[in-house]
C-alpha cells in the first residue's frame, strides 16, 4: 500500500493526537472531504524546497484555509456546523496545541527527506 507524503503527515499527526490525549483527534484521512484533502495536499506540497514556516505561520495559514472552506470559531469542533476552537491567534492556543503545530512541521521535514514526492 502506498500513501502520499501528505497522507503520511496527516495520519502520523492524528496518531500523535491520540497518543498525547489531545482534546481534538481528527478523522482518518479517507473520511475527510475532498476539499480538505486537496487544500492540505496543495499546502504541504507547496512547502517542498522552501524554508518551512514557523509554527505560528503554519497555524495562521491553517486557520485562513479553514475560513476559506467555510469554518468559523466555535467552542467545540463540529464538522457539520464547521466550527473549531483552535481558530484563534497562535498566542491564544494552549501550549499543547502550539506544540501540535511544531510537530506538524517536523513531520513535513521528515516526509520530505524520506518519502518520495507525489506523482
Amino acid at each position: 500500500m502506498k500513501i502520499t507524503p501528505t497522507e503520511f503527515i496527516y495520519e502520523v499527526a492524528r496518531l500523535e493526537a491520540i497518543a498525547s490525549s489531545r482534546r481534538i483527534v481528527p478523522e482518518i484521512w479517507s473520511e475527510r472531504d475532498e476539499k480538505f484533502r486537496s487544500q492540505m495536499t496543495e499546502y504541504v506540497e507547496g512547502l517542498r524546497g522552501k524554508t518551512l514556516p514557523t509554527p505560528e505561520e503554519a497555524h495562521d495559514s491553517w486557520w485562513h484555509k479553514y475560513e476559506d472552506m467555510g469554518w468559523k470559531y466555535g467552542e467545540v469542533r463540529d464538522t457539520t456546523a464547521k466550527t473549531h476552537p483552535d481558530m484563534v491567534a497562535f498566542s491564544e492556543l494552549p501550549k499543547d496545541e502550539q506544540d501540535k503545530d511544531e510537530i506538524f512541521l517536523a513531520l513535513v521535514e521528515f516526509a520530505f527527506k524520506y518519502i518520495p514526492p507525489q506523482r
